[in-house]
């Protein structure tokens, strides 16, 4: 049985917090099912690995704190200005420590 981690029907797309919005106004509106459409006890969903890292990241980011504008519009006007200087190797020590972390 394929299983949609995303809240959306195919096709459609949102932010993370709209699907996550969406997924439980679905879940709270969804009608009783009756007869032989319910789930018997024996049924169970197992998620793939990719799926559980994808769960593992989604829960992470929503996590994460409000955008900080302030650090946004210095960045953005040091980088109009031609003062922006880009540390390479803190760069790439960033992506390994993001990619070990997956």
């Amino acid at each position: 049985m394929a299983m949609n981690i995303n809240g959306l029907p195919p096709g459609q797309s949102g932010t993370a917090k709209t699907r996550q919005n969406e997924s439980a106004e679905q879940v709270k509106n969804a009608p009783e099912k009756s007869g032989t459409e319910t789930a018997s006890k024996d049924d169970v969903v197992e998620l793939s690995d990719r799926a559980q890292v994808l769960r593992s990241v989604n829960s992470k980011m929503q996590n994460l704190p409000d955008i900080d504008q302030e650090k946004v519009d210095r960045i953005r006007s040091a980088i109009q200005n031609g003062d922006y200087k880009i540390d390479y190797d803190k760069l790439a020590a960033a992506f390994r420590r993001f990619e070990s972390g997956l």
